[in-house]
């Protein structure tokens, strides 16, 4: 449901930053007025804000107007130069300081200025003062895992060590093929791994036909082929042509993503809630893998970067979720805390899944995701298949 605001919309800048382009983002003005302290200087800001509104969709002509913030005089005769300049205005105050919500009370009542904010409670926006299109239901807007990360001043930088854009119905299939003989066998599964892992060694890096000893001997190690994980692939067409003649086996795999699932222990999970998750229906934004870079600047040399393994967003509510195939520890929690904090803020959902019994196992861990506000997702979830009835719960609190 479109409703119409007048062609200035005012926002008052706020640390928060879906705060500032929240209401951009749902009324689309023409031009867009932010009014904040020196910080509206910065280049980075000013880029990290329009960056984010044009993944949007919204082509609203940006302005930054800077002044002393704990000022009421300072703040009101800004809003007023604002007010002469660009004519009929609105005021979405949300964010912003008490000095600038006065301020802009008191001009409401003196100028009939309309007022609005939005209710992170009630998931609907407030007519404060004189904007009607600020009432009733709306259909609020969908974001983007880019236009996220670029109103915190990020960027996705790539995928990391696996690059899915996409999952056609086959491959969907495929990937809960894989789940089930995964969770059947998830005890000794390292072991399957370990062994292609090493038979991967005796062949060309792009070749998805193996062969081999169904015993190797490392430097350090003997890997030996779980035949009956084996069989159980190939039953489900995950390899083909598979030959066991003699202690020496043959197969090969379907895909290159088929290879990846296999010979990587931690992969299998991260697919399972990647295709979860892009099942479900509600998500406008679903990535696996993908790299973060903490300055937006994806040409400079060096920079801050860390890898979300599934990166979710319902709404304008991002999920930040960090899968592990064995036991978690405290370091991971504050790992996926801190970039959902970082580039989610207050809507960001941290979300730890793990096929460890961490609530039976590490009541400790458990006790402190629940204190750091991660939510917590373990094997007792995974093997009843109520992934996607806790990512729903999740998404909607």
């Amino acid at each position: 449901m479109s409703r119409m605001l007048p062609d200035t919309l005012i926002e008052i800048y706020d640390e928060e930053p879906i705060h500032n382009i929240l209401a951009a983002a749902q009324f689309k003005p023409r031009n867009l007025v932010f009014i904040g302290t020196r910080k509206l200087k910065s280049k980075r800001i000013k880029s990290s804000i329009i960056t984010a509104l044009r993944y949007l969709g919204v082509e609203s002509k940006c302005f930054f107007y800077s002044t002393d913030m704990s000022s009421l005089d300072s703040v009101t005769g800004e809003l007023m130069t604002v007010l002469d300049s660009f004519g009929e205005c609105a005021v979405e105050i949300t964010g912003g300081n008490e000095v600038a919500l006065v301020a802009a009370g008191m001009l409401a009542k003196q100028r009939g200025l309309p007022l609005f904010r939005y209710d992170r409670f009630t998931r609907s926006y407030c007519n404060i003062y004189g904007c009607e299109a600020a009432e009733g239901p709306l259909d609020l807007p969908d974001f983007n895992i880019n236009a996220v990360l670029a109103m915190a001043g990020g960027a996705m930088k790539s995928h990391g060590h696996l690059c899915v854009d996409t999952l056609d119905g086959e491959t969907e299939g495929d990937i809960f093929k894989i789940w089930t003989i995964y969770k059947k066998h998830h005890s000794k599964w390292h072991k399957t791994v370990g062994y292609l892992q090493q038979l991967s060694k005796k062949h060309d890096s792009d070749t998805l036909k193996f062969s081999g000893s169904s015993v190797l001997y490392g430097t350090e190690s003997i890997s030996g082929a779980d035949l009956a994980v084996l069989g159980e692939l190939s039953d489900a067409g995950i390899i083909r042509n598979y030959q066991n003649n003699g202690g020496r086996i043959g197969f090969t795999f379907k895909s290159s993503l088929m290879k990846s699932c296999l010979c990587d222990v931690g992969i299998c999970l991260e697919l399972y809630v990647f295709a979860v998750a892009r099942r479900m229906g509600i998500y406008s934004d679903v990535a696996i893998s993908v790299v973060i870079d903490w300055d937006g600047d994806l040409d400079a040399r060096l920079n801050t970067i860390n890898e979300i393994d599934v990166f979710a967003v319902c709404g304008f509510t991002p999920l930040f979720i960090s899968c592990k195939s064995g036991p978690p520890n405290v370091t991971v929690l504050n790992e996926i805390k801190t970039l959902a904090t970082r580039f989610g803020g207050e809507f960001a959902k941290p979300v730890l899944v793990t096929m460890a019994d961490v609530r039976s196992r590490d009541r400790y861990l458990a006790k402190r995701a629940e204190d750091m506000g991660v939510e917590l997702i373990d094997r007792s979830d995974l093997v009843s298949e109520r992934l996607s009835k806790q990512l729903y719960k999740i998404s909607q609190a």
